[in-house]
């Protein structure tokens, strides 16, 4: 019986070391690797939590402006409520006084007072007009008397609380 050839086995005997010394580099080389890639999705866990830690803080802020320019539109409505009741307030605190405008300017007019209670009761023509109307107080606005004889300007009033 014929007995097997070991010199054609000998080549891959001789290169048996060899290739167990590659193998061992192989298998040092993918444990390497291996060790790069758990690294490499520990940190791309650790970005996902941060992301999703960023995202829940960016749903946070986004509902905190949305919050406050609802504060900023109902705050406007109310000063623009509160400035209109001021107007009507100023106006009806006003509203007891009133303007002459156009009297002509004479030296002859010493007492105001007089001068205006007589000029509304012609104008109202009403002839109980001290028991109707009280005049609190009469003066002119604080700009030049015009000469006279001449009239008054728009902002050369009397004005008369009643």
């Amino acid at each position: 019986m014929d007995t097997p050839d070991h010199s054609a086995a000998s080549p891959n005997a001789e290169n048996e070391p060899e290739l167990m010394q590659i193998r061992a580099a192989m298998q040092k080389s993918l444990a390497t690797i291996d060790e790069k890639i758990d690294s490499l999705f520990f940190r791309m866990d650790k970005m996902t939590e941060r992301l999703d830690k960023q995202a829940e803080r960016l749903d946070l802020a986004e509902r905190c402006v949305s919050d406050m320019e609802d504060d900023t539109t109902m705050t406007t409505n109310q000063s623009n409520m509160h400035r209109m009741k001021v107007e009507d307030l100023e106006a009806w605190s006003r509203r007891n006084n009133l303007r002459i405008m156009g009297i002509a300017e004479s030296t002859s007019i010493d007492n105001m007072e007089k001068f205006v209670k007589q000029l509304l009761t012609q104008l109202l023509d009403c002839q109980v007009f001290s028991e109707m109307f009280i005049v609190k107080r009469v003066h002119r606005s604080l700009v030049a008397c015009p000469a006279p004889g001449g009239t008054s300007q728009t902002s050369d009033s009397q004005i008369t609380k009643l």
